[in-house]
């Protein structure tokens, strides 16, 4: 994120105009705001300068181990517009070389980056990445949602480049059927105090009309003296609700298929007594034609479902309407099993109820199919954490539950785990994801809730909290269970680090995408300032 109050315009310029001028040799490069390389804009005068061509990002031009040295140069040059620190150059590494970044979006619209006192050719050891296309691009709005500025990254997304989506107002970008929606975050945005979030998700059309899914978190900055604006961060979700729709899909087809493949079917009379039955529910229940169905079929029902069986029956008949029900079966053979019922009254043309057709399905690995697939939907496969849609749903539900009380949320980022995954592999790291989450729920009450939010990411949901000083005593809960925490591997003995952010609220005092994001913000301060393993913050307002 662009930074507030750091170097100003013209200093930041006289960076870049210093280093074009005394570094004919230096190597260049330009990069979003996600920290990915982007092609070099024309606006930029080269003079024979030499481009960093083949990287992924600056930290792939540094030798391992420096890669923290960088981050924290790209965090200052965020807050303060320029920024410099001392690398090895992963083709050279007994060079030392100057790494410098500067904040040029307000001219050129991208950050820069340039390496000098390099010594023969940067690009001599770079690996081969393949391009990738961002997950999240940053816009810029003024009062009226009219884009002012876009990352470059926006072309990869929706085919638009950021010239030529200058002055057209965002709301045109998003697919009809999403538009009110879009409108109704807007205004709540612009009736919200300066620095206020709020999120929502919007299908928008790319340029060639397909749909791309984000999830968009607009900033209010119109008060900010220098630069008025709203910022947008757009996260491409398209994966995210692809995956829904399938499952969604799924569990259409599971329906379609239970129903039409019929486990047996049978006739009663208005006496429910058996006048048809074909050979499979024979099979079955061994009931007979004459045989009352209590007699037969209900007597193998597990006694807890005989009343919503009967029950069914008894309206069918009485002319109520049709029913469907699941019970529980006992097979004499096959053991216990789930069915599915669908009663059908048969009327004479009068309407007078005359009997009923039943249809009956065995769905029990239907059934475990469709909790294995709401299980999916539910829980991350790795930590068995909710997903990040089902933490936000725990989150809403706690915020309307907790009537008189309050909710707290605490932010957990893990530090340095992507140091853990390039010295001890992915492996490691998952061990370590998963050893994290599963201290955090031993340290958390029955009523809390633990997610992972994505990637080294974690979010707890706790309710109900009595206020600020609760929330605050819980999240150290969480800091001691991960300061005792130890994990060997990889010849290693690991010790998670974290920052923590804490946010508390009262019950329906604000949505849920408020209190996340207010979280995330004290978890951020608390990594900005964190002097040991372990650091957190809360949220005070």
């Amino acid at each position: 994120m662009a930074h507030e109050t750091g170097t100003a315009e013209s200093a930041r310029d006289t960076v870049l105009a210093d280093a074009l001028a005394e570094h004919p040799d230096g190597y260049f490069f330009a990069f979003g705001e996600n920290g990915l390389l982007v092609p070099m804009p024309n606006s930029v005068e080269l003079a024979g300068h030499r481009v960093v061509e083949g990287a992924r990002s600056a930290l792939d031009l540094v030798v391992r181990g420096e890669q923290q040295t960088v981050t924290t140069a790209w965090y200052r040059m965020l807050s303060e517009g320029a920024a410099s620190c001392q690398v090895h150059p992963l083709s050279s590494p007994d060079q030392q070389v100057t790494l410098t970044f500067v904040d040029v979006t307000h001219r050129h619209g991208v950050y820069l980056g340039f390496v000098t006192g390099m010594r023969g050719d940067i690009g001599t050891a770079m690996l081969d990445h393949k391009p990738i296309t961002p997950r999240m691009i940053t816009v810029r709005k003024d009062a009226t949602a009219r884009i002012v500025a876009a990352d470059p990254g926006i072309e990869m997304l929706l085919g638009w480049t950021p010239a030529e989506l200058l002055e057209t107002r965002s709301l045109d970008l998003v697919h009809p059927d999403d538009r009110d929606r879009a409108i109704a975050s807007w205004l709540d945005l612009m009736s919200a105090p300066s620095g206020a979030a709020r999120r929502v998700r919007l299908r928008h059309l790319h340029r060639d009309v397909t749909v791309v899914w984000f999830e968009i978190t607009n900033y209010r900055h119109l008060d900010d003296p220098d630069r008025p604006h709203v910022l947008a961060e757009m996260l491409d979700i398209s994966d995210e609700m692809a995956a829904h729709e399938a499952l969604r899909a799924n569990e259409q087809l599971l329906r379609r298929l239970t129903e039409s493949l019929p486990l047996g079917v049978l006739q009663i009379d208005a006496d429910r007594r058996i006048v048809y039955q074909n050979q499979r529910v024979t099979e079955t229940g061994g009931a007979r034609v004459g045989d009352l169905l209590a007699d037969t079929h209900l007597a193998h029902t597990l006694p807890a479902d005989q009343d919503v069986v009967d029950d069914a029956i008894t309206a069918v008949l009485a002319g109520d309407g049709d029913r469907d029900i699941e019970y529980g079966y006992r097979h004499t053979t096959a053991g216990l099993r789930r069915i599915s019922a669908r009663l059908r009254a048969l009327t004479t043309d009068a309407g007078v109820v005359t009997g009923a057709i039943i249809c009956l399905s065995d769905i029990t690995e239907d059934s475990r199919l469709r909790e294995e697939l709401m299980h999916q939907a539910t829980y991350d496969p790795l930590t068995a954490c909710l997903n990040r849609a089902s933490t936000l749903a725990a989150l809403q539900e706690s915020l309307h539950r907790q009537a008189g009380s309050g909710v707290a949320v605490m932010f957990i980022d893990l530090n340095s785990f992507k140091d853990v995954n390039d010295r001890l592999g992915h492996a490691t790291g998952d061990r370590l994801l998963a050893f994290v989450a599963e201290r955090l729920r031993r340290s958390v009450r029955e009523t809390d809730v633990v997610g992972r939010f994505g990637g080294d990411e974690f979010v707890v949901v706790c309710a109900p909290v009595a206020g600020s000083d609760r929330a605050r005593l819980i999240a150290e809960n969480l800091v001691a269970a991960l300061e005792d925490a130890t994990l060997e591997a990889g010849g290693e003995v690991l010790r998670p680090a974290a920052s923590i952010g804490v946010a508390w609220t009262p019950a329906g005092a604000m949505p849920a995408e408020a209190l996340i994001a207010r979280a995330d913000a004290a978890m951020y301060e608390a990594k900005k300032a964190r002097t040991g393993r372990l650091a957190m913050v809360l949220a005070t307002t």
